[in-house]
């Protein structure tokens, strides 16, 4: 059995080395079933019922009430996307999954699994958004929208994989005190940052649906005597300072051209003459170099705000007419394809 399986494995690779496989449809098909089944991992409770030990399929569909047909099909896929594995009938969390998706680790990344299903509303939009030019919108939701919540829980999941490094690489001014986060919604990377200079405040502005989930995530944390949150648009609001540094952190993307043109010279007027300017983006590369996930990023960033994933020298644009020049810009490890950007008032 195990030799046919090999030689099944062996057929499938030949036949889409020659082409003669529609990869399109393996794409379509077989990436919606792995997205779905891992979401519905989460929202059923799967699993939030393995972190606690092994189970049958008879055990998780009765403490879930859940049907045990469906249960079994939803746990062999699953297993075929790497996140359980079983053993003499009894399922148990995989170990390389476990610090992903096990609710009590500091790397859980199961509200990103549920916001999911908002962003699979949002890309069900998608033809309608390329054929009008018109995108979704998502920062025009409604403060008492719970999307903003699903949304800024799964941001915020994400920053804790990066913050610890993020904040690392960004050298302040000495006796740096205070920090403005420009968009910085859940607030969590500015708080590392104040976490590891002590006497360092910072402010976060952001919109008030995003505000009200980034205050809960602080305060739930202990901080909110170091981060501050203040509602506002980062485009219009009063920004004050003078600060040490500010941060841009996964904003540009959101923006047009003269968007972020503008905002670059409105923190650079709010800088201290030695600040710092912290940029975290996600970066696509020249037209000339080969493909790779960002595009797919790009497509998601038009669908959701009209705007695009920039390239290095589109950003470099951006800061110069700004009056910034750059210090580094170096690619993080924990988070694939975000570039943190350092650079001064010119």
């Amino acid at each position: 059995m195990r030799l046919g399986l090999k030689a099944d494995n062996l057929l499938e690779r030949f036949a889409d080395w020659l082409n003669l496989a529609p990869q399109p449809l393996a794409h379509a098909f077989f990436g919606m079933m792995a997205s779905r089944t891992l979401m519905a991992g989460e929202r059923l409770g799967i699993f939030a019922a393995l972190a606690d030990g092994s189970a049958t399929v008879e055990e998780l569909a009765a403490r879930l009430s859940l049907a045990p047909e469906g249960t079994r099909a939803l746990m062999e896929a699953l297993e075929a996307c790497e996140a359980v594995e079983r053993k003499k009938g009894r399922f148990r969390m995989a170990d390389r999954a476990r610090r992903w998706l096990d609710p009590r680790s500091s790397q859980y990344v199961g509200g990103f699994l549920d916001f999911n299903y908002t962003q699979w509303e949002w890309w069900s939009q998608l033809e309608q958004a390329v054929r009008s030019g018109e995108a979704v919108d998502i920062h025009q939701f409604d403060p008492e929208d719970p999307r903003w919540r699903s949304y800024i829980l799964a941001m915020f999941q994400m920053a804790r994989l990066s913050a610890p490094e993020v904040a690392r690489a960004i050298p302040l001014p000495r006796g740096a005190r205070e920090v403005l986060d420009l968009g910085g919604a859940h607030g969590w990377f500015a708080a590392e940052l104040c976490r590891r200079n002590r006497g360092l405040h910072a402010t976060v502005l952001d919109l008030e649906g995003s505000v009200r989930v980034g205050r809960e995530i602080i305060a739930q944390a202990g901080l909110a005597h170091q981060v501050t949150h203040r509602a506002g648009d980062i485009l219009t609001s009063e920004l004050g300072g003078p600060y040490d540094a500010v941060l841009l952190f996964q904003v540009v993307h959101h923006l047009s051209p003269a968007q972020n043109v503008a905002i670059l010279r409105r923190a650079r007027a709010a800088l201290t003459p030695k600040g710092t300017l912290a940029v975290l983006e996600y970066l696509r590369e020249d037209e000339e170099k080969p493909p790779s996930a960002a595009p797919l990023i790009g497509l998601h960033y038009y669908l959701t705000s009209k705007a695009s994933a920039y390239t290095p020298a589109a950003m470099e644009g951006f800061l110069e007419d700004a009056g910034f020049r750059i210090e580094s810009a170096k690619p993080m490890r924990h988070v694939p394809l975000q570039t943190l950007i350092i650079a001064r008032p010119d």
